[in-house]
């Protein structure tokens, strides 16, 4: 074997880079080399205990119908205790939730009484701990009282990550205030209870004291996920000194609170994400502090009517673009709006504008209900403040019916000559013909341009377009449609005659994008999406 092998540096960046377990499986029992730095990746992530239960020698498997489970025939021997010593030390990663449905109670109990806590997880990083909602109301008070033992039991000085999933009345009996004592190295937190809901506040008044002395308390804390159920809490986030990046979701009303925020706010916040139940918390949030942020994400998914919601948003976008001078990503899903028949006719313009400001920008993606009535011209005059912008997606949202379109292939020559970074756009123009007055770039300065969507848009089969295209995308690779569009014929035919053959792909969604944006994945949904980053992102642990 070649001496790098004998290196367990290298080891480790190798097999670091193997996804399936039963590979490392394999290599763990190939040779000694191979054997600790396969174990350590292995067991690097547990997401239940029954894999080291099922190695105690009083364990055996229950047979419940389709299902099995793991059950102790005795309290743990002296052996046992090691061997869950052994298996655990090796674990970084723990999730665990609690279901009173679930058949904990014939183990659980066990674990609660080690010798030492040095027997159960000593080298853990990064904990999830979650309480299903129907303990609360099980009044199982012997089997709540040993969950809280063994959360406490969890955590020791090398924990960097901690995600808490529990329901509001339990947080009054887990000592939150100990954490800092327990966990000084916490850097990302996350508070949630299982029945988080927008418009219901779920964490008491007691509770939301103690989360907010919990955060001022770590030093190092730079990533809180949480769902925020009144102002004193959010002034509890603004004052943690390291706070980097910051995701809430706010309810429909908060509590009453401060009319602005007080001391120095997020002064260290590069990244916000927030959800809403409307705009109106939206607004109150930048009305309530100033920030300077470099990445936003903003979705808010419930109706809207029309009478309030565009100006709602234009007067949202100014407060970002005077707070937000060096904003680099801004990702907008807009709420739906009703009645649909009331579009401004010069949107999204009125919006879009005040971004001029930020000549950062290198991500632009926004959701929208309205009709995306951008003339070339409009198109034009906006991007030129954008000379960084790397990815451009407006997605229309609204009504089955295709929105008018004034775009034109002039507008799409427009942006790649004035963003020569660009390498994702998406945009509904007029691809039917090619403009008189249409002059494309040289190709020297054609930006990298990958992915195109566009989503409705209406396109003939002429040689002339499909030209045209090759010429100002020449290293198109995707071309995303809207799968039940009448043009995707059309399209498909475009793909054959291109030079560079692109592929057609349904057109992303905002929810792909967020996640693309967020953590390189494809998830379709925004919250496994958050949930993954918290979980695989190594640079928390």
């Amino acid at each position: 074997m070649h001496p790098c092998f004998y290196v367990d540096e290298i080891l480790r960046v190798v097999f670091g880079c193997i996804e399936d377990r039963s590979t490392l499986c394999v290599l763990a029992r190939t040779c000694r080399a191979f054997h600790e730095p396969a174990m350590d990746l292995i067991w690097e992530t547990l997401t239940a205990m029954e894999p080291i239960l099922q190695n105690l020698s009083s364990a055996s498997i229950v047979s419940e119908g389709r299902n099995t489970r793991v059950t102790l025939s005795r309290p743990l021997s002296d052996n046992d205790w090691n061997t869950v010593r052994r298996l655990s030390s090796r674990v970084r990663r723990l999730h665990t939730f609690f279901n009173p449905s679930a058949p904990y109670v014939p183990w659980f109990g066990c674990l609660t009484s080690p010798p030492d806590p040095s027997f159960l997880f000593p080298n853990l990083r990064a904990l999830s701990f979650g309480v299903s909602i129907l303990l609360d109301r099980s009044n199982a008070k012997e089997e709540f009282q040993a969950i809280v033992r063994f959360f406490f039991l969890l955590l020791g000085p090398n924990l960097s990550a901690l995600r808490i999933t529990i329901p509001g009345a339990f947080y009054a009996h887990f000592d939150l205030p100990s954490i800092p004592l327990l966990c000084p190295n916490i850097r990302a937190l996350d508070i949630a209870t299982p029945d988080d809901r927008w418009d219901v506040i779920s964490m008491p008044a007691e509770a939301v004291h103690l989360c907010s002395k919990l955060v001022s308390e770590l030093c190092n804390l730079e990533i809180i996920w949480c769902f925020v159920t009144s102002w004193d809490l959010l002034n509890g986030f603004a004052q943690a000194k390291a706070l980097r990046r910051l995701r809430v979701e706010l309810p429909r009303q908060l509590s009453p609170g401060p009319e602005y925020a007080s001391g120095n706010n997020f002064s260290q916040l590069r990244s916000l994400d927030v959800g809403a139940s409307c705009l109106a918390s939206l607004t109150d949030l930048f009305r309530w502090t100033s920030l300077n942020v470099i990445e936003l994400r903003l979705y808010c998914l419930a109706y809207e009517t029309a009478s309030d919601a565009s100006q709602d948003l234009v007067n949202i976008s100014s407060m970002i673009s005077s707070q937000c001078k060096a904003l680099k990503l801004l990702w907008f899903l807009f709420p739906k709006i009703k009645p649909y028949d009331q579009t401004p006719s010069t949107w999204p313009r009125p919006m879009l504008e005040h971004y001029q400001a930020c000549h950062q920008l290198r991500v632009i993606a926004l959701d929208t209900p309205y009709s995306l009535t951008l003339a070339d011209n409009d198109l034009e005059d906006m991007v030129k403040a954008w000379p960084h912008l790397e990815v451009f997606h407006l997605f229309y949202g609204g009504t089955e019916y295709p929105p008018p379109v004034q775009l034109t292939l002039r507008g799409v020559t427009a942006l790649l000559f004035h963003c020569s970074k660009l390498t994702h756009f998406a945009l509904t123009f007029d691809a039917t013909r090619v403009p008189e007055d249409a002059v494309p770039p040289s190709h020297e300065t054609l930006p990298p341009v990958k992915y195109m969507g566009v989503y409705r848009s209406p396109v003939s089969d002429s040689s002339d377009v499909a030209a045209y295209l090759s010429i100002i995308l020449p290293y198109l690779e995707i071309i995303g449609v809207d799968e039940w569009q009448c043009y995707w014929p059309e399209w498909r035919w475009i793909c054959t005659q291109h030079d560079k053959k692109p592929t057609m792909d349904a057109d992303r969604s905002p929810m792909k994008i967020y996640s693309l944006l967020s953590t390189g994945s494809k998830y379709t949904n925004e919250w496994l999406a958050c949930n993954t980053e918290w979980w695989h992102s190594r640079q928390l642990w």
